[in-house]
């Protein structure tokens, strides 16, 4: 098993851009670290969940996954197009009154199930850095806790940056969340094609 090899892919899976960091700089930006905490949480335990199962299940998956790949893209566009139209009608009030439904635990969850980034990432590093050289529950296990404390740190610097541009982000909301909704349709854009 090359360790370095699958640390290095998840940490630049971890930090690049996408659904996730996306939602957590948006939240953090719009109600503050305090405010974005459910969505953290739950778009996490959503993701270490989710690598349990492309442990568990990667042999499996492998076999139906170019069947499910296009339903899933397209569900997943699809909730992403919902996030982009949430924010850019967000921006164009004053101030959340109350946070978003997708600035909640649940919110969070949702996403990593319709996130196809993470779930090629997941399905990837398992058949590629341990299920060839492991089938151990307690190292799918063990993977998982590194896979999810490495993309949580990643995750918190996106939240932490939207948290430190809030003020910015309060005198720009509309501009800001136009750039941010069109952000989200291009990942929407690229994952469908």
């Amino acid at each position: 098993m090359d360790i370095s090899a699958l640390l290095i892919y998840v940490l630049i899976q971890g930090i690049t851009p996408g659904p996730s960091n996306f939602m957590a700089l948006y939240t953090s930006a719009t109600l503050g670290i305090r405010g974005a905490r459910g969505y953290l949480f739950g778009t996490m335990s959503g993701f270490f969940v989710k690598m349990l199962l492309c442990g568990l299940l990667n042999i499996a998956l492998a076999s139906l996954v170019p069947g499910l790949v296009p339903i899933l893209k397209w569900v997943g566009a699809a909730y992403l197009v919902y996030l982009a139209v949430s924010i850019f009608l967000s921006g164009k009030k004053e101030q959340p009154e109350k946070p978003m439904v997708a600035a909640t635990f649940m919110g969070g969850i949702l996403l990593q199930a319709l996130n196809m980034k993470s779930w090629i990432m997941g399905l990837t590093l398992f058949s590629l850095y341990v299920v060839p050289y492991t089938t151990k529950m307690l190292d799918i296990l063990f993977w998982s806790v590194i896979t999810l404390a490495i993309m949580f740190s990643c995750t918190l610097i996106w939240a932490v940056f939207g948290n430190s541009i809030k003020n910015v982000y309060a005198k720009y909301r509309l501009p800001l969340s136009i750039g941010m909704s069109l952000l989200l349709l291009y990942s929407a854009v690229k994952a469908v094609l």
